[in-house]
């Protein structure tokens, strides 16, 4: 059995400022410039009752796809496993993921459809020990006119709701790692690329920015990759976002992700969050 290395992000939130790659190699998205536009009115969302979209109804493979440690940045602790599930592994598309702890507890689950978007899916992420709780839809079934958001926070009985202009290039959660692989060729070449996060701990998104950097940056055993480091794409948006940037290595051959450093999507049991260093492994 040939094991490789991956992580899929992202992610509930990112990290603080570095350098900005020069303004003269950014190669924004279409519609880059614009925020999307949230229901700045606190009504509920149409369909804000209907069940999420996200896989959680169907059984995932009977094996795992890939299995990943979360330690700490120092690696001196291992904080939790991720277990990936995948409806069809050659996709390389994580459809369900379980998070339990180093003795195997589970205590978080996350259901991601990406029916509608790649890049944009439609997720339910539940943890546990909290019952905090995410969960983005789509409400058509082709992408647009907007993504609903609904949040249970970890600190909080009450649901909060937004919804926000569906563009082309939004990234929720783990449409990061398509996102990535459908620009491959131009973040390897150097060029660096921004587009929109959705940022559920924030109730917004965020403008972020993707370029390549020195492999030495990333914390993995291997120089057959390629490292990107994540910036928000504008300084009024540093603050309070990210606390250090996020780092991605990926496979130069299989463009699967090998590491993953930055705020997890799950905080730690007292509830504050927390940066990890998350190696994966595909079977």
């Amino acid at each position: 059995m040939t094991k490789h290395l991956l992580c899929l992000a992202l992610l509930s939130a990112l990290a603080a400022s570095q350098a900005l790659a020069q303004a003269s190699s950014q190669e924004p998205l279409a519609n880059s410039g614009k925020e999307p536009s949230a229901n700045s009115g606190k009504e509920p969302l149409a369909n804000s009752k209907k069940e999420p979209l996200a896989n959680s109804g169907k059984e995932p493979s009977a094996e795992p796809w890939a299995i990943g440690t979360a330690w700490s940045t120092d690696k001196s602790e291992v904080l939790y496993r991720e277990i990936h599930f995948a409806n069809d592994p050659d996709l390389d598309l994580t459809t369900r993921v379980e998070y339990r702890t180093p003795d195997g507890e589970l205590f978080g689950e996350k259901d991601i459809d990406y029916s509608v978007s790649t890049t944009a899916p439609a997720i339910s992420q539940a943890d546990h020990r909290n019952d905090a709780r995410i969960t983005t839809r789509h409400p058509n079934a082709e992408p647009g006119p907007y993504v609903e958001l609904e949040v249970r926070p970890h600190d909080s009985d009450e649901i909060q709701r937004e919804q926000f202009d569906y563009e082309e290039g939004l990234i929720i959660d783990a449409g990061f790692d398509p996102f990535v692989r459908e620009h491959w060729d131009r973040l390897v070449d150097g060029r660096r690329i921004t587009t929109d996060f959705l940022v559920p701990a924030r109730m917004d998104t965020v403008h972020i920015s993707i370029r390549k950097t020195d492999n030495d940056e990333c914390n993995f055993p291997s120089q057959n990759m390629h490292c990107f480091i994540i910036n928000p794409a504008g300084l009024l948006r540093m603050v309070s976002w990210f606390v250090d940037p996020i780092l991605i290595g990926y496979d130069a051959d299989s463009r699967r992700l090998l590491m993953f450093e930055g705020v997890s999507n799950f905080r730690d049991d007292a509830g504050e969050p927390r940066n990890t260093l998350i190696h994966f492994e595909y079977f």
